[in-house]
């Protein structure tokens, strides 16, 4: 029962980690079908992965594993300065 709400509640560190994964295997299908297959993508797709996809995975694993640590480091320092 408790697995059950736990799987259902979505916080921004699941979110993050989900959108991050699937950009980062869109990477990887882009790059296997030039490896596998020796095809090229058209120059929209590559601007797109090059551009965005490559963003946003780079965006979201600088808030997900950087996060914590700015949000710890944050609260260090307003304790210190308030001491």
């Amino acid at each position: 029962m408790n697995q059950e709400i736990e799987r259902k509640s979505w916080n921004w560190n699941t979110i993050l980690r989900w959108v991050h994964l699937l950009f980062a295997m869109m990477i990887s299908i882009y790059f296997g079908r030039i490896t596998m297959f020796g095809e090229t993508w058209s120059h929209e797709v590559t601007m797109f992965v090059g551009q965005i996809v490559m963003a946003i995975v780079f965006w979201t694993g600088i808030l997900k594993w950087q996060l914590p640590r700015i949000k710890k480091w944050s609260r260090k320092r307003k304790l210190n300065t308030n001491s």
